[in-house]
C-alpha cells in the first residue's frame, strides 16, 4: 500500500507552461536522468520547471516549497 505520492505542477515561468491545466497537480517520479529528473504526465522535467508536492493517502496535498495543504484545487501565488 502506497500512502503517498510524490506531485508536481508546472511553474508559470516555466516554458512548459500550459502543459496541463493552470496549477494542475500531477503525479511524477524521479528518474536517473542529469538534466530532466522527474517524469510524469507524459513528459519529462527539470526540478526548475515544477513545484513539489506529496498527495497523502486522506487526498491532501502538501505543497513542498510551502508547507501549506491543499485539496489540490486553489493555486497558490508562487511559482
Amino acid at each position: 500500500m502506497m500512502d503517498q505520492q510524490l506531485v508536481a505542477r508546472i511553474k508559470r515561468r516555466s516554458k512548459y507552461w500550459g502543459q496541463t491545466a493552470p496549477h494542475q497537480w500531477f503525479d511524477v517520479r524521479v528518474v536517473e536522468d542529469a538534466g530532466y529528473r522527474l517524469r510524469g504526465n507524459n513528459n519529462n522535467y527539470r526540478l526548475d520547471d515544477v513545484i513539489l508536492g506529496v498527495r497523502l493517502a486522506s487526498g491532501f496535498i502538501v505543497d513542498l516549497a510551502n508547507g501549506k495543504t491543499s485539496r489540490g484545487e486553489k493555486p497558490d501565488r508562487h511559482g
